[in-house]
């Protein structure tokens, strides 16, 4: 997390979200993912060479995992299986997007896409997903970026084969539990459910174009924003099969669970004739904590959320 008036990243107590304690800071320019309450990874790259580490925050040990030549875009993106077993890495270069997983039977290249070509982003719109499922089963890779290949693809976590494909997808997420994949299609407002005995369904009837969904690790909730009919975003909450749930009110965005009961929220205004070509609305710093018990918001401390543990799968 970044905590407010600071630039360094740091590890946060959040028992109590709307007192969150600081426990370390962290330096550096890239960003950490938080794989256990104790260790983050991260990717970088210099002078052409990529990297994969890991880094024990109370020990004080790195390790690289893997090292490659590349650094384009999507070079980088990482994720870990639940239960630790398994890592999956984007690695990409001049000449191709490659998908590996990384376990105790070594590491492999499980599908490949052609080079990412040169074009702007919606951020409303464009994304890329990277996520085991919380039982560990499967792993999704959700992007409209790469030149060809199916911008969704569900694949078996033991041996990297097809699952489930199509050629367009975006804003994914794994559910809290179970292996239920949610996603959508760029510029269209029905959300749909991925699984395996099913296949894919209808979500909800609500026809909302959702933005960065995100899972409650605690509890059987999803998390997104949604823009309105002038572009203002809200968030939002789906939970429970659609039997809780519903617009949490104001202007927010950047929805990020912080355990079971919290929600972090980020305040956006108009930006006016500042906007540029990016949509008519830009945080203002302030961030608040909604408590879905009591459901009330309360300011918060916190500025931005680079990951929570646990992660789903890990309750």
């Amino acid at each position: 997390m970044v905590i407010q008036g600071s630039t360094n990243k740091a590890l946060v107590d959040v028992t109590d979200p709307t007192q969150p304690k600081v426990l370390c800071t962290i330096t550096g320019t890239w960003s950490p993912q938080l794989v256990t309450q104790r260790m983050i990874s991260w990717s970088a790259t210099q002078g052409g060479s990529s990297y994969l580490v890991t880094r024990d925050l109370f020990a004080g040990v790195s390790l690289t995992m893997a090292t490659w030549q590349g650094g384009q875009f999507l070079d980088g993106i990482h994720t870990w299986s639940s239960d630790e077993s398994s890592i999956a890495y984007v690695t990409s270069d001049s000449t191709a997007v490659n998908l590996h997983v990384l376990s105790g039977g070594g590491d492999r290249v499980i599908t490949q896409f052609a080079a990412v070509p040169g074009r702007g982003v919606n951020a409303d719109e464009d994304s890329a997903y990277l996520g085991f499922s919380a039982d560990g089963t499967y792993l999704a890779f959700v992007q409209t970026f790469a030149g060809n290949g199916a911008q969704l693809q569900v694949r078996r976590t033991k041996d990297g084969t097809l699952a489930y494909s199509q050629p367009t997808g975006t804003m994914a997420a794994w559910a809290s539990s179970g292996s239920s994949l949610y996603f959508r299609e760029p510029t269209q407002t029905t959300v749909h459910v991925w699984t395996p005995t099913g296949g894919v369904t209808q979500l909800f009837a609500l026809q909302q174009a959702w933005i960065r969904p995100t899972a409650d690790a605690g509890d059987d909730y999803i998390a997104y924003t949604v823009r309105d009919a002038k572009g203002l975003p809200h968030a939002w909450l789906y939970g429970h099969g659609g039997r809780a749930g519903g617009e949490l009110g104001n202007v927010r965005s950047s929805v990020a669970f912080l355990g079971a009961s919290a929600v972090f929220l980020v305040e956006e205004v108009s930006c006016g004739t500042n906007c540029g070509p990016g949509p008519p609305t830009q945080p203002d710093g302030k961030t608040f904590v909604y408590d879905l018990g009591s459901q009330k918001e309360t300011p918060s401390s916190i500025q931005d959320v680079l990951g929570t543990w646990p992660r789903i799968g890990q309750t």
